[in-house]
């Protein structure tokens, strides 16, 4: 979720999803602009109310809470690239990431990632009556964070909510949030994906207000 289709961001890979959806449902310009409409503007109204609420709770990331918790302790960890999990002292400690980006210089709770997957794919089930999505996608795990030590991946979306779920997930894997970032914030950008689709229904229906 971090770097296709060359976009860091949550709304890139969204879009890029949609677009998925749209060929494969064979949609004409009116399905289309409906549904990018929806896909973007629930991915808008969940980045504000993520960050609104990362303000508002101003929580540490899992750098912070190790390097604090477990200062002294002996744990095992990522030793960087190409050296896979080994023994350091909890201070030691560092996400799996690039050298130039530790972690993100922002509050954790909740995780935007969860945020954001979960509202488009709430949108997107919402709009097509159905939470099948049937794509698979070939990574390469590691080309970021471990250039040279990248492995081939496939990953399987059989549904939009796994799809979140797994967006949500790596990010703990990855070590930027802690589980209560990712199910508050998958909790979270459902409910506002049942806003935006309520009120995007109005709008296509003419009866918004």
């Amino acid at each position: 979720m971090r770097d296709g289709p060359r976009s860091t961001g949550q709304a890139g890979h969204w879009l890029y999803f949609t677009k998925l959806v749209s060929e494969r449902d064979h949609y004409d310009v009116d399905q289309d602009t409906k549904m990018y409409f929806l896909t973007a503007s629930c991915a808008l109204d969940a980045f504000i109310a993520s960050w609104e609420t990362k303000r508002y709770y101003d929580t540490s990331r899992p750098w912070t809470l190790a390097h604090y918790y477990f200062r002294g302790q002996d744990i095992r960890g990522w030793g960087g690239p190409g050296k896979g999990t080994v023994s350091m002292k909890g201070e030691d400690w560092q996400p799996y990431s690039p050298a130039t980006f530790i972690t993100p210089p922002f509050p954790g709770y909740v995780s935007g990632h969860s945020t954001v997957s979960a509202a488009c794919a709430e949108g997107l089930r919402l709009y097509t009556g159905s939470d099948q999505y049937g794509v698979k996608l070939i990574r390469h795990a590691g080309e970021l964070t471990e250039p040279g030590y990248e492995t081939e991946a496939t990953l399987e979306l059989p549904t939009f909510t796994i799809c979140a779920d797994m967006a949500g997930r790596s990010r703990m894997l990855g070590g930027y949030h802690i589980n209560a970032d990712n199910v508050e914030g998958l909790s979270m950008g459902r409910k506002i994906a049942a806003v935006v689709f309520a009120k995007a229904q109005a709008q296509f229906e003419g009866k918004a207000i």
